[in-house]
């Protein structure tokens, strides 16, 4: 069975089958639907194996209902997925974006009952427009007519990306009736500099301080701000190595490339968990205090640089 990732995503069902593929073009989308998946399998209280081999003989820990979901990176002969025998308590989860591998496993995955593909490319109109219904419903917002449709129509055809949008979208306000309202907030061209701010981090703060105020000068200005800053450093949490972390880096942010690699490398699983709960924090402090969101957004600026280059 095949099924497209944002359909898995939209209607957020449980996960039944035992083997399950995840495969595509989209990297960034890939690794998004990875911990998806993961994130399904945790609730239900399986123990998580990410040492890249089938361990048929393992049940779990003390803190699960013995049950594994294994995670396989690749299709190879050390775990050939047609000699794996899962059941309710063992199941497999194959990541892979190579196209040559994938390929072979997918002819696998067609023949068998309790196996699914979950196919991650670009969205087409006609997925950014269920996807969209499915958020607006999620998220108790309201779309005019012709906001909807502009946003069908702009907004990324990247699911993370998009989903990021409309992320921003929804701090803007719950009802938006005008085009021009939308289009304040849009990662459109225009709008790609608020993203480059956090591409300074490494300079003095007084450099840092001006490029901020200089750029962000309303609350939808420091939303896109933000929303940019937690598509960068999911990209950098999703990534394995260098080579996987600039095959996600947006294509048109190439000048920030080296910047970026940097920042990477700064980084490590504290220091990225210190960042997400900086960004919850200041997200939720602007929601209530909108009319601060200079200075909030400035200390939390700053506190990300504090983090980054500990």
């Amino acid at each position: 069975m095949k099924i497209k990732a944002e359909t898995l995503l939209n209607t957020k069902k449980d996960i039944q089958f035992n083997k399950i593929l995840v495969t595509g073009l989209d990297e960034s989308f890939i690794g998004y639907v990875k911990n998806y998946i993961i994130n399904n399998f945790k609730n239900k209280n399986y123990s998580i194996d990410l040492s890249g081999n089938y361990k048929s003989g393992l049940s779990g820990d003390l803190f699960t209902d013995k049950k594994t979901l294994f995670l396989l990176s690749d299709y190879s002969k050390k775990n050939k997925i047609d000699d794996v025998k899962t059941s309710e308590n063992h199941c497999v989860l194959v990541v892979s974006s190579n196209k040559n591998k994938s390929n072979a496993i997918k002819t696998i995955f067609t023949k068998m009952t309790d196996a699914v593909i979950v196919e991650c490319y670009q969205l087409n109109r006609k997925s950014k427009e269920v996807t969209l219904k499915h958020y607006i419903d999620n998220n108790q917002i309201e779309l005019s007519t012709n906001v909807f449709w502009y946003v069908v129509d702009k907004f990324d055809s990247n699911y993370v990306i998009f989903i990021n949008q409309l992320d921003t979208l929804s701090l803007f306000k719950k009802k938006i009736d005008l085009v021009s309202d939308a289009e304040k907030i849009t990662f459109s061209e225009n709008k790609t500099e608020l993203g480059k701010v956090f591409f300074s981090v490494f300079k003095n703060n007084n450099f840092l301080v001006d490029d901020f105020n200089k750029n962000i000068t309303s609350v939808s200005d420091f939303n896109i701000f933000l929303n940019s800053i937690k598509f960068y450093i999911y990209i950098i949490s999703v990534s394995e190595d260098e080579r996987s972390v600039i095959e996600k880096f947006p294509k048109y942010l190439f000048a920030e490339k080296i910047v970026f690699l940097k920042i990477y490398n700064k980084l490590n699983h504290e220091k990225l968990l210190k960042i997400y709960n900086n960004m919850s924090k200041v997200e939720d402090l602007v929601r209530k205090n909108t009319n601060l969101y200079s200075v909030l957004g400035l200390r939390f600026f700053l506190n990300i640089k504090k983090i980054i280059i500990s």
